[in-house]
């Protein structure tokens, strides 16, 4: 893949629209609302549950405005991405104890090295948690395997599970209690060095990522899976290539958060209950703007499930009650306000429907930006689907190598 050519592609569409993703709705509303261009809204408030729920899967139904069609459709082929088939399948007692994402994952990983990891005898996984991967590594490859996590209770669950599950002669597999860092770190610094090593992160969260990549120059090859981009800072985090830093875009701590949206097909239910999440919060939202206008931008916070499941009086006395604020109004005074908001807040909904239709192509600028820092550090490097999205929403791999 030519990624400089795919980035600024992808660059040139987002940056005329980027008073839509970079701004909170919720909290720059009205005026976030304004920056929706007319007859998008016209379209999207014409639109049955069924054709909201496809909006929401990045479907347009009926006869959309051109701009919108025309964005959508460069956008859908621009984060087309290959796939990387194949997998190794666990038995049965490999498995034990894993959840299925977790299990789903790994029979993907390990197909996907073996494919490309063939010459490598040793490796480190950052942020290793039990060692599950190292495990299965040492024993499917016969891999030296280090597994750095910072959390000693669960890497003493894994030496326990190690343990139970010792095979004749043992494993090389060795846990190391570390954080892994920028800058010089003389206990863990030599595991990165080597043509015959890999360096592995599944998930690494927010900044991590750029650490694993800096920390594995010396390495044969890399494998990283990120997440978790809301905790990243610009511009320290991004752009960090140099033809990133030539076609950077306006990244706002909303718009990172944007990139973590999930992005599996609801059911029906699934959606319903989503909608029901939002207009809740939203109505929420307006009636505190309404009665504390002094306090700006007040956040309800996560509400218990149930919440959701009565009428909005229930959650709204709720939600006031933990600020410790007072509406003076009755239960049917409340819920006679949402009735009374629901257009407004149907608008706000189809806002955020339209706004995440931005989400997967602000995280592919995100990793096209780290795929073309490997490159200038000399990787030949792929960019590649793994997991089913459904399973484990960042499903986005980048792999590098030194052997061809």
């Amino acid at each position: 893949m030519d990624f400089q050519a795919r980035l600024e592609a992808l660059t040139h569409e987002l940056r005329p629209w980027s008073a839509l993703w970079s701004r909170s709705i919720l909290q720059g509303w009205p005026g976030s609302g304004a920056a929706y261009p007319e007859d998008w809204l016209a379209y999207a408030r014409s639109l049955d549950e069924a054709g909201e729920r496809r909006l929401d899967q990045g479907e347009l139904v009926g006869i959309p405005p051109p701009s919108l069609g025309a964005l959508l459709g460069a956008l859908q082929e621009l984060t087309a991405l290959p796939w990387h088939e194949g997998l190794h399948a666990l038995t049965v007692t490999e498995t034990q104890g894993l959840s299925v994402k977790k299990t789903h994952e790994l029979e993907r990983v390990l197909a996907l090295l073996a494919q490309r990891a063939r010459f490598i005898h040793q490796a480190v996984d950052i942020g290793g948690g039990m060692g599950h991967l190292a495990r299965l590594c040492t024993r499917t490859f016969g891999w030296t395997f280090h597994s750095i996590d910072r959390d000693a209770a669960l890497q003493d669950k894994g030496r326990r599970w190690l343990q139970r599950t010792q095979r004749p002669g043992g494993d090389p597999l060795c846990f190391i209690q570390a954080s892994v860092e920028d800058g010089p770190q003389p206990r863990i610094d030599p595991l990165f060095s080597g043509r015959d090593r890999a360096s592995i992160g599944l998930h690494t969260c927010g900044p991590l990522a750029l650490t694993q990549i800096r920390k594995s120059q010396g390495t044969g090859f890399v494998l990283n899976i990120g997440c978790c981009y809301d905790k990243l800072e610009t511009p320290r985090d991004y752009p960090v290539s140099r033809f990133g830093g030539a076609h950077p875009l306006p990244f706002t701590p909303h718009a990172l958060a944007l990139t973590t949206r999930g992005r599996h097909h609801k059911t029906e239910v699934e959606f319903a209950r989503m909608k029901r999440v939002y207009a809740w919060r939203f109505a929420f939202d307006l009636l505190t703007r309404r009665h504390f206008p002094e306090r700006g931008f007040v956040r309800a916070g996560d509400a218990p499930r149930t919440l959701y499941d009565g009428n909005f009086a229930v959650y709204a006395r709720d939600r006031l009650e933990r600020l410790g604020l007072d509406a003076g109004m009755t239960d049917a005074e409340l819920d006679s306000f949402e009735v009374s908001v629901r257009a407004e807040t149907r608008d706000l909904l189809l806002c955020h429907l339209l706004r995440d239709r931005f989400a997967r192509a602000l995280e592919v600028v995100l990793l096209l930006d780290r795929a073309l820092l490997l490159e200038e550090l000399g990787f030949q490097v792929e960019l590649l689907q793994l997991f089913d999205p459904r399973l484990s929403p960042r499903n986005l791999a980048l792999i590098a190598s030194r052997s061809a």
